[in-house]
């Protein structure tokens, strides 16, 4: 008895000594998850899964995603029960949350720049008549949308701004119906079908600008914000929890093309991971880059 509980005790070490060393000096998958944020959103979608990619089959991090909506992602990090989230607009979209958030969050770093908020209409809504926010306020372009911009999930940084843009420009009567990403692409889909006017809360980088032909509406009194930069924002213990996965994300940059291929192969296969190993695989330069010490 007491020798087959040696020999049990003696194959629990064994397999400990494993996963603490690796194969070739390289450490094995850690035992604590790196736990990430993420939202169902194509952007989000597309950076979280290459940098889990990265983290699991390179640093042999493994990693959980956390699905959240953007306002517990900051509270979340802020407080250590989320690791890092890779979906922080600055400086306009998610000002609100960082100003509340920002001392108890590490910056990470910007992992790609050119994000942009707005409305956005199919090509086919002449330009004559609808070009600008500001053209929402006469009467024909109202009642060809029903009164209605197709949101998003409510409380995110694009409703709030668009809730603004509503106020700033007057348009009284006009309802920002509130919904999901999802939604609000079956509500371009639709009107798509039968060449319908929509006006959508959009943002890029977004496959929906592959798929369909959409055009932004001027923002002169700029409501929406500009370019915006997309960071990782991790808690307080991040880097002496996840040393080395600190170091990659410090490195881990793409550029908003590198999304939208990634968000549109991910898309259309509805598979994002694959999407995102693909993406690595075809890019050795940029893993390079990443894994610098």
């Amino acid at each position: 008895m007491k020798c087959r509980l040696l020999k049990s005790l003696l194959a629990k070490l064994a397999v400990s000594t494993v996963v603490a060393v690796g194969v070739a000096g390289v450490p094995a998958m850690a035992a604590e998850p790196l736990k990430i944020a993420v939202t169902n959103w194509a952007d989000v979608l597309a950076v979280a899964n290459v940098a889990k990619y990265v983290l699991e089959n390179d640093l042999k991090q493994p990693v959980q995603f956390v699905q959240a909506d953007i306002g517990i992602q900051y509270q979340g990090v802020a407080r250590g029960d989320l690791d890092i989230m890779v979906g922080g607009w600055l400086p306009v979209t998610h000002a609100t949350y960082y100003a509340k958030y920002k001392n108890d969050l590490d910056d990470v770093g910007i992992i790609y720049t050119g994000g942009k908020n707005g409305w956005a209409v199919p090509a086919y809504v002449p330009e004559s008549e609808l070009s600008s926010i500001a053209d929402l306020s006469k009467p024909e372009v109202k009642s060809k949308l029903n009164g209605t911009i197709q949101g998003i999930e409510p409380g995110g940084g694009l409703m709030q701004a668009s809730e603004k843009t509503i106020q700033a420009y007057n348009l009284s009567g006009y309802n920002l119906q509130a919904s999901s990403e999802a939604g609000m692409l079956a509500g371009v889909s639709r009107a798509y079908q039968s060449n319908q006017w929509v006006v959508a809360t959009v943002w890029s980088p977004h496959w929906l600008f592959q798929k369909w032909k959409m055009r932004y509406l001027k923002d002169p009194k700029g409501t929406l914000g500009g370019e915006e930069q997309i960071h990782a924002f991790a808690s307080k213990q991040f880097a002496s929890k996840f040393p080395r996965a600190d170091v990659f994300f410090k490195h881990f940059k793409l550029t908003l093309a590198d999304v939208e291929a990634i968000e549109f192969e991910g898309n259309s296969t509805n598979d994002y991971a694959t999407a995102a190993k693909k993406f690595v695989e075809a890019h050795p330069d940029k893993l390079k880059a990443w894994m610098q010490q």
